[in-house]
């Protein structure tokens, strides 16, 4: 499976305390990938080529941008089948909804889902059931919000749960 990722550029505490609490939380996944926000969600390798051109096209007509994760919620991930706690951006917010959509302007737009709209949001904890979710002490990650910068698109490939850095193209400083 093909992905698109943004890795925020957090403050150096900032990026500490995320890092600690997805150790916690979601240990396997922050074994595999650093925090993220994904644009491109597990799409067929067919697609590696049109999907890899769209990263170049939209990487050069848009510009780095702040990002600033400023509330957290807990949301069923139907795909995964797991309660996860989202970290949701304010600012930002439009500008990483725009990437996404332009990111899905190829034939893989099929592969989106139009049942479940995309938000932008960083995944920081991934549990079986709500209730060990909603135990959640998020104050480890600090005061809210959370400020980052958003400076490349990286290409990635999924295979047997191992992550594949494919290209990072940076956005226009």
């Amino acid at each position: 499976m093909i992905y698109v990722l943004a890795h925020p550029i957090f403050e150096p505490e900032a990026a500490e305390r995320i890092g600690a609490f997805r150790v916690k939380h979601e240990p396997e996944r922050a074994k595999l990938v650093p925090p993220h926000v994904t644009l491109v969600f597990g799409v067929a390798d067919g697609h590696l080529q049109t999907v890899s051109d769209l990263v170049d096209k939209v990487s050069c007509q848009t510009r780095a941008f702040p990002v600033f994760f400023d509330r957290c919620v807990i949301e069923f991930d139907p795909f995964e089948k797991k309660h996860k706690l989202f970290l949701l951006c304010g600012e930002g917010n439009e500008p990483i909804t725009d990437l996404h959509n332009r990111l899905y302007n190829g034939a893989h737009s099929s592969e989106l889902s139009s049942e479940h709209p995309f938000e932008p949001h960083m995944t920081i904890a991934s549990y079986d059931e709500r209730a060990e979710a909603e135990q959640i002490d998020v104050s480890a990650l600090g005061d809210l919000p959370i400020r980052a910068q958003l400076t490349a698109l990286d290409l990635v490939r999924l295979d047997d749960g191992c992550l594949t850095a494919l290209k990072t193209v940076p956005l226009i400083v």
